[in-house]
């Protein structure tokens, strides 16, 4: 999926899926065997496929937030295979989107954003806006434009899809009505404990940034746009976890992939000082 888009001089977001790697043939054999007990188990073969893309979008998404460790991914993916003994929905698009989103802010790829990369995912962002009837898309995709503005010289592509995106923004929200506080009984075990990782996330993510790694190109990723992309990903979570009707089943994806990074990250460091 969004690993076999290759990147070139008009879409950069794209990673190449080299199945010359064992990783890779790991998660492509992982994510069909997933899809096949979810076939099994929930009794339909297209909610089974989308739990096995599901697993393969949790890798990808902690493949891109930590790019150091590359088992780290089927750490957080294992937890993600969670979603066949419970399945009601798991919205593809949306976590499509947010890895797109963080490419554009981490530069993973080792390109330069271009045009067709910001409109792109601008124009991924207003679909789910309108489609989903909320305009936190908009509002994610400001933030995004915001922490590459912080980090680099005003950019006159930057300023103008930022500024189409605010403009989309006050629309939908203050005459369109589109963003609404989501009220959930957050004293619940699971809400409790979803918003107490998201809290820890930033925590997590503030340490994990110190670890040099690596872009597709071989070139180092500086420790600001990995700490921008991945305080990205923890606010997009919260937000959506408070303004919208999030899937239970995405919500297990993007928990898995805090859980799986981080429990990865704190056992290396203690292996290390034993």
């Amino acid at each position: 999926m969004i690993d076999l888009l290759r990147g070139d001089t008009i879409f950069t977001l794209g990673r190449n899926m080299d199945f010359s790697y064992r990783t890779n043939q790991l998660i492509a054999i992982l994510s069909v065997v997933v899809a096949a007990i979810g076939w099994i188990l929930i009794g339909d073969i297209s909610s089974g496929l989308y739990v096995g893309g599901g697993v393969f979008l949790t890798w990808s998404l902690s493949r891109d937030l930590d790019p150091k460790h590359a088992y780290s991914a089927f750490l957080a993916a294992a937890f993600a295979i969670l979603n066949v003994f419970y399945y009601e929905t798991i919205q593809l698009l949306v976590i499509f989107w947010i890895i797109l989103l963080i490419r554009i802010v981490n530069n993973i790829t080792g390109k330069s954003q271009t045009f067709f990369d910001l409109f792109s995912v601008l124009g991924l962002s207003i679909y789910l806006s309108f489609t989903n009837e909320n305009s936190l898309y908009l509002l994610v995709y400001l933030l995004a434009m915001a922490l590459i503005l912080v980090d680099k010289q005003k950019s006159k592509k930057v300023l103008f899809v930022s500024g189409i995106s605010l403009g989309l923004f006050i629309i939908e929200t203050f005459f369109m009505g589109y963003l609404t506080f989501n009220y959930r009984e957050y004293l619940s075990p699971i809400h409790v404990v979803s918003l107490i990782l998201l809290g820890l996330s930033f925590v997590l993510f503030w340490f994990l940034s110190k670890e040099k790694a690596e872009d597709d190109k071989g070139h180092p990723v500086k420790r600001y746009e990995l700490l921008a992309g991945q305080f990205l990903y923890s606010v997009t979570i919260l937000l959506l976890f408070l303004f919208s009707p999030l899937a239970i089943n995405n919500l297990i994806i993007y928990l898995s992939v805090i859980v799986g990074v981080g429990c990865y990250f704190i056992g290396c460091k203690l292996l290390k000082r034993g």
